[in-house]
């Protein structure tokens, strides 16, 4: 990576913290899950962790981590077209920064992309990025624990007390491995409102070389 770049200097810049902090503002007034720093942190953690446990080079783990950090930042403009939005305040973001555009294009495209369950990812750092982005269910990113008022969506992550993604690159394999409270929803509702994000991991995977295993409660399902 460039002088210019890096995720430390992404993490420090005002700009992405004020965009960040002010989706994550828009949701909470509806009632939303949480869409603010955990979420970039842990999506830009994954992303980066993804590529480098599949021994890519280390510019691309970088680019992973920052656009998994800076990849809902368009969420400050509202949820619809977030993603283009978000590409676009990135450039911007990074153009400040003075990044070589050769560094700046993989991780714009990466925003850009990251909700196109309908296609392929374009490049590794994008399919790292879904990975990061989509396999975040957990308890804490509901905002009120009454079961009363919480849809589908929401009482399926109030319902996960753990989540973790494996990789591993022997068997080539990316496992993501959920502990959900039955007693909250069944596993059912989890395919209900998840089929389309877990058959974008799939396809995040393959486009890395690698086969999606999922296992809820230890058992597996992919």
């Amino acid at each position: 990576m460039s002088q210019y770049l890096s995720f430390d200097k992404i993490t420090k810049n005002n700009d992405g913290l004020v965009y960040l902090r002010t989706a994550d503002e828009n949701f909470a007034a509806i009632g939303y899950k949480e869409h603010g720093l955990r979420h970039a942190q842990l999506t830009a953690n994954i992303a980066g962790n993804v590529l480098k446990f599949l021994e890519y080079s280390s510019a691309e783990v970088e680019m992973a981590r920052i656009a998994g950090y800076l990849h809902d930042v368009g969420n400050a403009m509202g949820q619809n077209d977030h993603a283009q939005n978000g590409a676009i305040i990135a450039l911007d973001i990074l153009e400040k920064l003075k990044a070589p555009y050769d560094e700046i294009f993989p991780i714009i495209s990466a925003i850009g992309s990251h909700e196109d369950k309908d296609m392929a990812p374009p490049t590794a750092v994008a399919a790292a990025v879904i990975l990061g982005d989509k396999t975040d269910v957990n308890h804490t990113r509901v905002r009120t624990p009454d079961l009363a008022v919480l849809d589908t969506h929401a009482r399926v992550n109030y319902a996960c007390q753990r989540a973790f993604l494996r990789v591993n690159k022997d068997t080539m394999t990316i496992s993501l491995e959920l502990t959900i409270d039955t007693a909250i929803c069944p596993v059912i509702e989890y395919f209900e409102i998840f089929l389309s994000r877990t058959k974008f991991c799939r396809k995040a995977s393959r486009a890395l070389g690698c086969e999606f295993v999922l296992y809820i409660n230890k058992d597996k399902f992919l």
